[in-house]
């Protein structure tokens, strides 16, 4: 019906346009013109025709770009090289006059004594959060807002997953990774829960890892726990305050972050920021959770894990018995303290930035990062690594649209990129420091943990 509709209006439109013009002639003015058409000689109607049709060919046909040039792309340790070589290979083969070059990063992602060398990589596979705006805080990256077909790029990609530095956007997320709860479906059903309704408030939370906790032992002895915390990681550094965060930030409805916006002073000191209940919900949580990670969510043991990640699917299926989501255990959003707030996770994941060389290098790598983003490829890209969509084109992709993808993708939006500043990760650092005594030994009280905090942050922020 819409089809026809369409077909009408155009018909109505070539009418109108051959209508209007005649109807403004007088009758006899017409007859002459239709008469005087009629006498020019076929060989020159041929003759404008053709003309006509060179001119429609001209302006269709899109002069095609011939890339040269080599390059070099760095990628992360793991299984990156395997999965971005060969779609090299097939850019290579769009592209036979170019050479892309695939090489794993340096040890510990050292790149400064590359940069000050002036040999970087002129393509870097990254994380999403504080290494580009480390990055471009040395002023060795291209930013990319103004180049060939950014502006559309940056449109088909989700507005969450990018933030600027200095003004300028640096760096393409190519997929995401979040945090989530995961839950034991089993266990809820035998604490007498609805396998299918998991918490959603800290109430809720709280009351079932404690019906959960309650539960005998395990057929191998595990004593069986509500919920459970990665404590070990309190010791590890800074990065561990990311899979905190969904916490903190649905205890404040993301209105405050760590630090203020230029990150010369932190913000939790103001009491709507919700450190202090975010210190109290934790603190009550971990009542019902082992002392670390010995007991993990994937010995069948432990009720629920609000720290899960997306990429971490992998540890389920080694479970005895296998896990599978959807099926004895569930995926849901991170509880948060009444019915109807809004839920936050944390957005991880990877990026590209162009590192500045020559014009013709930097200029083969946009294209090459632009290939990497075209639908098909980045999807391809995100199903090997173990990613979630960041187009918006694919977010309803078939792949993505399963029991342990979709409650995944639905969450992008609501993703929080951590804040990068030089001191964030002492802050982090000292942070974490505080609540160590506050939730795991109970030295210190919510109360005393906010003060705590503050001072321990600012102090290193002034070192």
């Amino acid at each position: 019906m819409k089809k026809s509709f369409l077909w009408l209006g155009v018909l109505l439109l070539g009418i109108s346009i051959i209508i209007i013009p005649l109807a403004g002639c007088k009758g006899e003015e017409a007859a002459e013109e239709v008469i005087a058409e009629e006498d020019v000689p076929d060989e020159m109607v041929e003759e404008e025709e053709a003309a006509e049709e060179a001119v429609v060919e001209e302006e269709e046909e899109v002069p095609e770009i011939t890339l040269t040039g080599e390059i070099t792309v760095s990628v992360v340790r793991g299984i990156a090289t395997d999965v971005v070589t060969p779609l090299a290979e097939e850019f290579m083969e769009l592209h036979p006059e170019t050479k892309v070059n695939v090489v794993l990063e340096p040890e510990g992602a050292a790149f400064d004594p590359l940069f000050a060398a002036g040999t970087a990589p002129d393509v870097i596979m990254g994380s999403l959060g504080s290494q580009a705006a480390a990055f471009a805080a040395q002023d060795v990256l291209v930013p990319l807002e103004d180049l060939p077909g950014a502006e559309e790029l940056f449109a088909e990609i989700e507005s969450s997953t990018i933030i600027e530095f200095f003004g300028h956007k640096y760096y393409v997320p190519t997929g995401a990774d979040i945090t989530m709860m995961i839950y034991n479906k089993e266990l809820f059903t035998e604490a007498g829960l609805d396998p299918e309704t998991p918490p959603k408030t800290y109430a809720e939370f709280l009351n079932a890892a404690e019906k959960i906790s309650a539960l005998p032992d395990r057929e191998g002895g595990d004593k069986t726990y509500g919920t459970v915390f990665w404590n070990e990681a309190l010791q590890w550094g800074g990065w561990y305050w990311n899979m905190l965060q969904p916490i903190y930030l649905g205890a404040n409805q993301n209105t405050y972050g760590i630090l203020n916006s230029i990150g010369s002073d932190v913000v939790f000191d103001h009491p709507d920021a919700k450190l202090k209940e975010f210190f109290e919900f934790c603190r009550e949580a971990q009542q019902f959770a082992p002392p670390d990670m010995t007991n993990n969510f994937f010995t069948h043991s432990i009720g629920m894990w609000m720290q899960y990640g997306y990429s971490w699917s992998s540890n389920l299926a080694p479970a005895e018995p296998p896990m599978v989501i959807g099926d004895n255990v569930g995926i849901a959003p991170v509880p948060v303290p009444g019915e109807g707030d809004q839920s936050y996770t944390t957005l991880g994941g990877r990026i590209f930035v162009i590192t500045k060389s020559t014009p013709e290098r930097e200029s083969l790598g946009w294209e090459f990062i632009k290939f990497m983003m075209a639908d098909e490829v980045n999807l391809k890209y995100d199903k090997e690594m173990g990613l979630l969509p960041v187009k918006l084109a694919l977010k309803d992709d078939a792949y993505f649209d399963t029991p342990e993808n979709k409650p995944f993708v639905e969450m992008i939006p609501y993703a929080v990129i951590p804040q990068s500043f030089g001191k964030s990760d002492a802050v982090h650092n000292s942070l974490l420091g505080i609540y160590s005594q506050v939730v795991v030994d109970g030295t210190l009280t919510p109360e005393e943990g906010v003060t705590a905090a503050v001072e321990a942050a600012r102090a290193a922020i002034t070192q």
